[in-house]
């Protein structure tokens, strides 16, 4: 009786091995077939700015070639403001399953986590498009006595008198922080919502300067204003001979508008959504828009793009430094 108890027990303790042996199996099969088979229902695109605003445009229009390249739908969810951290602090709390991308700018995942307000850091998402760079500048009516960025802080010292200036955001602001520091002149902000409202108080002369996204081309181009300087590292498409802040030895603060995911997805469905995204960012129909506006860049895929992010991240981090903080 005592040996037949222990064959039964031989026989079950190896039945449970076989059995967890096929479970796993089973389980990565089915793993495999899932990742293979994706997506499998629609994508949520959470933007992190309101409709009707030209990020809302890109998004809409890349999503034209996505929508083919994936096979699925792409679901528009609109979660505006703080800069983006909105959108993404409800993207960084979903599953790395490849059905939820956040839309928002280099800043929201670089700098924002810097001030220590939200909830996430730049590690806590997978990077997987870099498909536009503002043409963010400073610009100011022609009718100003300077020329550019250097000749306006020259007059400002030769004459003393603070200078005004819109800003859109905290970026802006740390960035001319920083600047008056190196400088010892004084800058006023004052606070702007949106690139049309910026035009109006720069035309209006309601301020000395400030910082604008692209709206300003057209008043470039038409005499009213002048581009003082590229807020960032690289040249602007639309006045390619500007000079750019770090040209002229002052901090820079680049803008690009990125797509992301919750951090953690298999590497299969990140390098498909990485194919299919970058697919869409070279389609026709996006290079339209994003060429019309003076925003088309060379799309940067994951690897491209968490490499800029950091580097960013380094540079807000040296202007905080550079202020003070």
């Amino acid at each position: 009786m005592a040996k037949n108890w222990e064959d039964s027990m031989k026989y079950l303790t190896l039945f449970n091995k076989l059995f967890f042996t096929a479970t796993v199996c089973l389980s990565l099969i089915t793993g495999m077939a899932a990742a293979d088979d994706y997506p499998t229902k629609p994508v949520e695109m959470i933007i992190g700015f309101k409709p009707g605003g030209f990020s809302d445009a890109m998004a809409r229009k890349l999503s034209e070639p996505l929508t083919e390249a994936l096979g699925q739908t792409i679901v528009h969810t609109y979660k505006g403001g703080a800069g983006g951290s909105i959108a993404a602090t409800a993207v960084a709390g979903q599953p790395a399953d490849g059905y939820t991308l956040v839309v928002a700018t280099s800043l929201t995942f670089a700098f924002n986590p810097l001030q220590g307000k939200v909830t996430y850091t730049k590690d806590d998402f997978d990077y997987l498009l870099t498909m536009a760079r503002f043409e963010t500048a400073f610009v100011s009516l022609a009718s100003k006595p300077w020329t550019d960025f250097p000749s306006m802080i020259e007059y400002a010292k030769s004459t003393g008198k603070p200078l005004r200036y819109g800003t859109l955001g905290p970026a802006d602001r740390t960035q001319m922080e920083a600047v008056a520091a190196a400088t010892g002149v004084t800058f006023i902000p004052l606070p702007i919502k949106g690139g049309a409202n910026m035009m109006q108080s720069i035309l209006g002369d309601h301020v000395d300067f400030g910082i604008s996204g692209g709206p300003h081309i057209q008043y470039v181009k038409s005499g009213e204003m002048i581009v003082l300087a590229a807020s960032g590292s690289d040249p602007l498409n639309s006045t390619p001979d500007t000079p750019t802040m770090t040209s002229l030895g002052f901090p820079a603060v680049s803008y690009n508008s990125v797509i992301a995911a919750p951090k953690g997805l298999p590497d299969d469905v990140k390098a498909k959504l990485e194919a299919a995204l970058i697919k869409s960012a070279i389609d026709p129909r996006f290079q339209d828009l994003v060429q019309q506006r003076f925003v088309g860049i060379t799309p940067m895929g994951t690897e491209e793009t968490s490499a800029s992010i950091d580097t960013i991240s380094d540079e807000m981090k040296a202007i905080l430094a550079a202020k003070g903080n």
